[in-house]
């Protein structure tokens, strides 16, 4: 009985031993070809025995060091750059969570350590989910949790984005514009990048302002009313509704009044539309020698749209004038040539029903002339005056005026009056001395009147 008691304990003996040499033997370097990977890890930095406190410092210094550069994201042509601060770790939920799963309690000393390689708790982030959505032909989802899982990882190696298969969308093209770029646009290879191959799923609404993001900035507004107009009238020709569009105001130079569009972020103008359809829509933007490809396709082209555009109301120019001093006088000048203005109406047919989409006005360019303000001066007959009636009259030859011209012809006129006057008495005398004679009566004369007197 004492032999097989004692046989008993010396085979537990063994096997404790046994079961304590094996995992050993196992994990020596001579019976492994990656001594690395039998370490643990977290984030990927080896924790040894670190627990508590000191783990948190050491995995909170590399994340500090890892913010200190970005993540590289590319693929199919395009790339982005996401900065390494829009990812926020949660360190004290990893540290314990490690703690609890996978670290050997003290009490269970002869159960051999089990090799981890964990990641980091990471947070969502709804910023770097938005940049790779920026990126046309990317899966946006499986993109960004790859990025998620090398962030997690501490990872800064370039990460390959997600590409869409969109060839399977491309069946049916239902929709094709060309139109030539406006004079003056600018950024438009950046936004027809930003928005070529851009996925429109079922029961989807697009915001282009949403859509081009950041990169609306890169453009003037000029080319951003460009790429509105031809998105708007692309949009019309699919199983849609439109949400939200706001007019130019003016005849562009490129599609018909009453197809162009307006966007603008300062002033909250966006262009929306809903894909009503119960198939995905594929946009496509190629600018190429000047001129912008816009096209739809479709799996399957679901209706036939057919898009009006009547002119209501012709608005004939007025002529302003106005008044410069730069010109000469009797000039003019035209400094804008005026334009007719419309009134517009759109309508969409889909299955021989016909639908209002917008109706627009767009005033008249009215014609401006400037005019010279300056005119001509008016002088007056110059008025000759004789010497005789106004200078001064020197008779006595001394140098100095002796009477008055005006005066001495009054007094000429004064003086030949008296003379006559003189005359006339001295006749009336010579006729009363005439008429004195002896023959009178006696004591009869004249008076002074000239009548007889008789006594």
């Amino acid at each position: 009985m004492k032999i097989v008691f004692r046989s008993i304990i010396l085979f537990a003996v063994m096997v404790t031993l046994i079961a304590i040499w094996v995992p050993h033997y196992i994990a020596s370097p001579n019976n492994s070809s990656d001594e690395s990977s039998k370490k643990t890890t977290i984030g990927g930095i080896e924790v040894g025995n670190l627990k508590g406190e000191e783990l948190k410092e050491i995995l909170n210094n590399a994340v500090n060091d890892w913010y200190s550069q970005n993540l590289i994201v590319a693929g199919e042509g395009d790339s982005i750059e996401v900065s390494s601060s829009s990812f926020q770790f949660d360190i004290e939920s990893t540290v314990n969570s490690y703690e609890e799963n996978y670290r050997k309690p003290w009490y269970a000393f002869w159960e051999y350590e089990t090799t981890v390689h964990l990641p980091l708790i990471i947070l969502p982030s709804e910023i770097v989910k938005s940049e790779i959505s920026n990126v046309s032909g990317w899966d946006t989802d499986l993109t960004y949790e790859k990025v998620q899982l090398n962030a997690s990882y501490l990872k800064t190696d370039e990460i390959e984005a997600v590409v869409d298969d969109l060839s399977v969308l491309e069946t049916d093209r239902i929709s094709l514009s060309v139109e030539t770029l406006p004079e003056g646009a600018i950024g438009i290879n950046e936004l027809v990048l930003a928005l070529h191959d851009t996925v429109i799923d079922p029961q989807t609404n697009f915001s282009l302002l949403e859509k081009l993001g950041e990169t609306i900035n890169l453009a003037n507004q000029e080319a951003i009313n460009f790429i509105a107009s031809n998105i708007y009238s692309s949009a019309l020709n699919i199983n849609g509704e439109i949400l939200e569009r706001h007019s130019q105001n003016e005849i562009p130079s490129y599609l018909k009044p009453g197809l162009e569009a307006k966007v603008d972020a300062l002033g909250n103008e966006d262009l929306k539309f809903s894909n009503t359809s119960s198939n995905p829509v594929v946009l496509k933007l190629l600018f190429n020698d000047g001129k912008l490809q816009t096209e739809v396709y479709s799996p399957a082209k679901e209706l036939e749209v057919d898009i009006t555009v009547l002119e209501d109301e012709k608005i004939q120019p007025r002529t302003i004038k106005r008044y410069s001093e730069d010109l000469a006088i009797g000039r003019q000048e035209q400094v804008q040539e005026g334009a007719e203005g419309l009134r517009v109406s759109v309508y969409r047919t889909v299955y021989g029903e016909q639908q209002l989409v917008s109706r627009d006005y767009y005033p008249p360019v009215n014609r401006v002339i400037v005019e010279s303000s300056q005119r001509p001066e008016i002088r007056e007959p110059a008025v000759i005056e004789s010497n005789t009636s106004n200078d001064p009259i020197d008779l006595d030859g001394d140098g100095l005026p002796d009477i008055d011209g005006s005066r001495e012809s009054t007094s000429n006129v004064s003086q030949n009056s008296d003379l006559q006057h003189t005359n006339s008495n001295e006749s009336i005398d010579e006729q009363n001395q005439d008429k004195s004679d002896d023959n009178l009566p006696p004591g009869s004369y004249y008076d002074k009147g000239g009548n007889l007197i008789t006594p």
